[in-house]
């Protein structure tokens, strides 16, 4: 495993402290709590390839801490008439189509586990174990519950029920309403796990979650109760660090399939009702893939971007020019695949082919956001030194 692939974890135990030291030798634990920006070069595009610019429409400066951990990037929530994004602090902030903010709410314990927004509610959880429900208009706090592990997942609301995903392997649902915890579903968990903020999917009343000792589980939405469970990957190696394989990705649904995603393991494609396996492949994902018509579109966790089959599991094609790229985020806007790394670039590619078809570098600080599409070519992306961008992308 390389010292890149380490910098992606999480205790679960403190006895975790000793396994960790030893696997990474010289990488470095600096180097292991704080990756920083990319130092390799971009492969430039070629001659004739640019056929998108992507240009600064407005940029605002926020105050806060934006430096998140790897693969858990600022979620941008973009409702109609407002931006509602955390911070790697206890701020919760409200700004307009302009980034001119509006309000800011103070949470207890540092949040980048959403929000997630419903019925003009916004729910949010933190590493403190809080999780608040708040008017997304002015930031009033309807209700806060507290809960007994650090909350990892962005909130999933679905027919009164808000789902999150906990740091010792529980997924609970809560009423919506006033926050009672409803039912706990629990799965074991590792010694060490990804921190990640995936989050359950719920499909026809059914909640298809996926756990860090690589199962998908099906529960019913309204009790709890356990319906199959499978496997995604099976862990292997000689130590903890080589035998993770968390299903780190929020899972999909595809006609009658539910597609999930592990992290050292595979891409497999289960039937929605009873979990048999239509088809796996080899896979090291983190990124939610992206479904868009009968392509499915994966970042894989050492920057190769590759369009799968999702019937068949076929691959139809993989770039790997951004191979050892650490890619944070993962968006399709407007026709296009929009990808950012910790460098600070986004990258256009052509959904058809996969070649690279626009980048530039927005900031030397690195993105901490995942990219959000507001509308016609345009998304927002967050600098670790909490500048927004509204970028235009624009087509020769």
């Amino acid at each position: 495993m390389s010292c890149r692939s380490q910098i992606f974890l999480s205790f679960s135990r403190a006895a975790a402290v000793g396994i960790v030291v030893a696997a990474l030798g010289g990488c470095g634990i600096a180097g292991w709590f704080s990756p920083g920006p990319e130092q390799s070069a971009v492969p430039p595009l070629a001659k004739g390839e640019k056929q998108v610019s992507i240009e600064k429409a407005w940029q605002a400066r926020l105050y806060g801490n934006w430096r998140m951990e790897p693969y858990n990037m600022t979620q941008i929530q973009v409702t109609s008439h407002t931006l509602l994004l955390s911070d790697n602090g206890d701020r919760l902030i409200s700004l307009g189509p302009t980034g001119r903010q509006r309000w800011m709410r103070s949470l207890d314990g540092k949040s980048a586990r959403g929000p997630a927004v419903s019925g003009g509610v916004a729910y949010i959880g933190t590493d403190s174990g809080k999780m608040y429900a708040l008017k997304a208009a002015n930031g009033h706090v309807l209700w806060k519950k507290e809960l007994d592990s650090e909350i990892l997942s962005v909130p999933v609301v679905a027919k009164g029920h808000v789902l999150v995903q906990l740091a010792n392997g529980h997924l609970l649902s809560m009423d919506a309403g006033t926050g009672a915890v409803q039912w706990t579903f629990s799965m074991t968990q590792p010694t060490l796990v990804l921190r990640t903020a995936a989050a359950p999917l719920v499909k026809d009343g059914i909640v298809y979650a996926g756990f860090a000792d690589g199962h998908l589980a099906a529960l019913g939405l309204q009790s709890g109760a356990e319906l199959w469970r499978t496997t995604v990957a099976l862990p292997h190696g000689n130590n903890e660090l080589a035998r993770m394989v968390d299903v780190a990705a929020t899972p999909i649904a595809y006609r009658d399939s539910v597609i999930a995603a592990s992290y050292q393991g595979s891409l497999a494609a289960f039937g929605l009702q009873g979990g048999a396996q239509r088809w796996s492949i080899p896979m090291s994902v983190v990124l939610t893939p992206l479904l868009v018509g009968e392509h499915l579109y994966v970042a894989e966790a050492d920057g190769k971007i590759a369009a799968v089959d999702p019937r068949s599991g076929v691959v139809l094609w993989q770039n790997d020019r951004l191979r050892g790229k650490n890619l944070g985020g993962f968006t399709f806007c407007d026709g296009d695949l929009v990808a950012t790394d910790t460098a600070g670039y986004v990258y256009v590619l052509d959904p058809n082919s996969g070649h690279r078809i626009g980048q530039r570098q927005i900031s030397s600080s690195g993105i901490e956001s995942q990219p959000a599409c507001t509308n016609t070519h345009h998304i927002l992306v967050m600098d670790a030194a909490g500048t927004l961008y509204q970028l235009n992308l624009l087509r020769h």
